[in-house]
């Protein structure tokens, strides 16, 4: 592999001189100022490096670099692991100060060196065939990979945002109309179902008077969105494509856009997927889309438009569906494979332009000519958290004054247990909850909020806050009854909060009959059961949750029931495999520690112990075994006795 040039830094003399350039485009390369590839070696410290340079300069605590990238190894075998994939960069980067530690962190020095990813020009054109970044760094772990994938949706969005403003500036000037063909064709290559950019290109053909070409365009823009979304082009780009058939130049003006929706709450749509000419769908396809409508409305996160309502436009087009106020499509169809038929379930964001979400299959049990409602409820148990995860994570939201999506976006900040970012969504969830009164969704989860802040020891007025989870958790019930998410809140205030197994056995039971594909409230099941001294009942319960969502948005929080339920079992090692992970994923969570503490003391393993002591001291300085334990929902006394013993023994303040 050749060298790559030497370069220069593109500051003045103030500005220090970038020391190596990294690559984050395709494979994790390095060179040196002469052009020289720098060695790294191994996946891991590619990785690690990747890590440290797209955070900007910001630190990284250790934890975190250890769950991302050893998230199976235990925390000892983690952290030695991360002093060495460090010591490994260290020695390949030579007198390039690029690491560095701030106490418990590690960042990278940005002054230190020019990486592509983060360099490429404010509205330039992104690079002909634009890799994927850190190419060929899947699969190190779970917790990884969804980084990865976060860390690239971001980079390809604020690459289309630079690139679709980059367009609209050029085409303003009719001068500088081959730079803004040439934007427009960087945009459609960086994201092939990007209409209004294929519009845009088509125009500006045009109007330089190629309208050849522009049809051209317009049959490539056919190909590219059948390819990425078995869609066909929208009514606007068709509109389009016939007026640059028609002789007259008038007809290339555009037509007036179709107002927005008003409608606050999202809309989700259900429509069995397209197929190829010539193809045909096997029978129950359609029968699994109205289906998947049913169960999605037991969700009551959003609006659902059942599949007749779709059918009845026509040929579906996203157009179409943002004539209609949809934000989300799910398609449902069923694949013939070698080892028998799999459902699969695929969901694309109709809002603006149409792109893939997410997507996957299940395999179906029975006979050609009946339904599986299992396979069929697991798939859509998966699929509801993606959605409530993309609203509430996404750069810039939707809407910013309707109270369900300020909820979805209070949410992912609640589950941070971060304070400032925990105490953000405390504020908005109370905001929500004031801006409409009669939202159950906001009720019930700022019940939960408050549930969260007692057990994080952060609430000023314990008991003012546990009487304001219980106001709320019934107020959500009153408000919609069928709410299987209000009825577990409620049921786990009942049982964290008040000790009331049998209003909680009673509350959760009905949320899982209103939806028994909620995996959270399997998750809040298992809780209670635990409290209740049934840790078997409890593990099973974790399974079903599990199945449900082996990728849920918040198991860093929920799986922490495994450890509890493995400590109260008495299976002492399981508890700790599970805890070990769970401590380093959710650090900030303070009853993520005490179960791993207790089962540490019934192993012998003090010495193990004192490290996450100290960090959970430092989380709740005035935590202590005897008030811990005098307040936690033990139903049976032996069970709280045991939990004190283990964590005496690993020794935790006894108070």
């Amino acid at each position: 592999m050749s060298p790559a040039p030497p370069f220069r830094p593109a500051g003045g003399p103030d500005q220090p001189a970038p020391f190596v350039r990294v690559s984050l485009l395709g494979p994790v390369r390095a060179w040196d100022g002469e052009g020289g590839e720098i060695a790294i070696p191994g996946r891991k410290p590619r990785a690690l490096l990747g890590i440290l340079l797209m955070a900007r300069g910001r630190p990284v605590s250790r934890a975190r670099l250890a769950a991302l990238l050893w998230e199976r190894s235990a925390e000892a075998e983690a952290r030695g692991s991360l002093r060495q994939a460090v010591l490994e960069l260290t020695r390949a980067f030579g007198a390039v100060p690029l690491l560095r530690r701030d106490g418990e962190s590690l960042r990278a020095d940005p002054a230190c060196c020019v990486v592509d990813a983060l360099t490429l020009p404010a509205g330039g054109a992104p690079p002909d065939g634009m890799p994927a970044l850190m190419d060929g760094l899947e699969g190190i772990g779970e917790g990884f990979d969804d980084w990865l994938q976060a860390e690239r949706d971001a980079f390809l969005a604020d690459l289309r945002a630079r690139q679709e403003a980059r367009l609209e500036a050029l085409a303003e000037d009719p001068a500088r109309s081959e730079e803004a063909i040439q934007a427009a064709r960087g945009l459609v290559a960086l994201d092939p179902s990007h209409e209004p950019g294929w519009r845009a290109l088509m125009l500006l053909l045009a109007s330089a008077g190629n309208r050849a070409q522009a049809l051209a365009e317009y049959e490539r823009c056919e190909a590219a969105l059948r390819r990425a979304l078995d869609l066909e082009p929208s009514a606007e780009t068709q509109q389009l494509a016939a007026r640059l058939r028609a002789p007259s130049r008038a007809a290339l003006l555009p037509p007036a856009p179709p107002p927005p929706s008003e409608d606050g709450r999202l809309r989700v749509g259900v429509i069995p997927a397209r197929l190829s000419a010539g193809q045909a769908h096997h029978p129950l396809t359609a029968a699994y889309a109205h289906d998947v409508a049913l169960e999605l409305v037991r969700y009551r996160h959003f609006d659902v438009l059942h599949p007749s309502a779709l059918e009845a436009g026509g040929v579906p087009s996203s157009e179409a569906f943002r004539g209609l106020g949809l934000d989300y499509i799910v398609t449902t169809a069923i694949r013939r494979e070698a080892e028998g038929s799999s459902l699969v379930l695929s969901l694309l964001e109709v809002s603006g332009p149409a792109r893939p979400i997410w997507s996957a299959r299940a395999p179906l049990g029975g006979t050609a000519d009946e339904l599986d409602s299992e396979a069929l409820g697991r798939l859509v148990a998966r699929l509801e958290p993606v959605i409530l995860h993309t609203e509430g994570t996404r750069p810039v939201p939707k809407r910013v004054t309707d109270a369900s999506a300020i909820v979805l976006r209070a949410i992912p900040l609640m589950f941070s247990m971060e304070a400032p970012r925990f105490f953000r969504a405390g504020e908005m969830l109370a905001d929500a909850v004031t801006r409409e009164p009669e939202n159950a969704m906001a009720a019930a989860w700022a019940a939960q909020w408050h549930v969260f802040q007692i057990g994080q020891s952060w609430a000023p007025d314990p008991a003012a806050a546990l009487e304001e989870a219980e106001r709320l958790a019934v107020l959500a019930m009153s408000l919609d009854p069928e709410s299987a998410e209000a009825a577990a809140i409620y049921g786990h205030v009942a049982s964290f909060l008040h000790k009331d197994f049998d209003s909680a056995a009673y509350y959760l039971g009905r949320s899982l009959e209103l939806n028994p594909h909620q995996a959270s409230s399997w998750a809040l099941s298992a809780a209670t059961q635990t409290y209740s001294g049934s840790p078997k009942e409890a593990l099973r319960q974790l399974e079903r949750y599990r199945s449900l969502a082996p990728c849920h948005p918040h198991d860093r929080i929920l799986s922490q029931v495994f450890t509890t339920a493995y400590a109260v079992g008495g299976d002492f090692e399981m508890a700790l495999s599970f805890g070990r992970r769970a401590v380093r994923a959710a650090p900030g969570f303070v009853n993520g520690y005490k179960p791993v503490l207790s089962a540490l003391g019934h192993l012998g393993l003090a010495r193990e112990a004192r490290p996450l002591i100290e960090a959970l001291l430092r989380l709740e300085p005035r935590f202590n075994v005897a008030e811990f334990v005098s307040t936690y929902p033990f139903r049976r006394p032996e069970d709280r006795e045991a939990y004190a013993e283990g964590l005496l023994r690993a020794g935790a303040p006894k108070g």
